[in-house]
């Protein structure tokens, strides 16, 4: 009895996780500006991630994807103050805190609310971001805006900005 009562188990289980819609995007941006200085300012156009309809957000991009209009400041950012040779990546893994909000089958709107761990320059944080998520014709499109603190993440870039304001912006397919 136990035996084919496992064996049910696990064909729900598994046709439970057939079921859930995964939503990706090789091509979202994360950019950021120092509210202190206006040459802190980058973009990077190649952020993987993805979004379940179960509420799981993933991203992650390489930190030398960054662009910054002057060259000399995409090289202190990648050399001194990101490291980005010792610490290539940034990723987020959290899920939707308010999916019962969201109805992925109908366009509209939805304010969401974003709880998970960002890694950053070998420091993990949990972190909460708001943001929106638009249905359209059934793909969703997802936008938050969100303030890091540097030394939150032990980067030493005081002498330039203390925290930055980021946005992400993602189209997934």
């Amino acid at each position: 009895m136990k035996l084919f009562l496992s064996v049910i188990f696990s064909v729900f289980f598994l046709s439970q996780l057939n079921a859930q819609k995964i939503y990706a995007t090789r091509n979202g941006k994360v950019s950021f500006e120092a509210p202190s200085d206006e040459d802190v300012k980058a973009v990077n156009n190649e952020v993987t991630s993805r979004m379940a309809d179960n509420g799981q957000v993933t991203f992650s991009l390489l930190i030398k994807g960054f662009r910054f209009k002057l060259a000399e400041m995409q090289e202190h950012f990648n050399d001194q103050y990101l490291e980005s040779t010792k610490f290539p990546r940034a990723d987020f893994k959290g899920n939707i805190v308010n999916l019962n909000e969201v109805n992925f089958s109908k366009d509209g709107t939805y304010k969401i609310s974003v709880k998970g761990d960002l890694t950053m320059h070998g420091v993990t944080k949990n972190v909460t971001v708001t943001g929106t998520l638009e249905i359209k014709e059934g793909k969703p499109s997802a936008n938050a805006k969100f303030t890091i603190l540097m030394k939150d993440y032990n980067v030493s870039a005081g002498s330039v900005t203390d925290k930055v304001m980021a946005e992400l912006s993602c189209q997934y397919q």
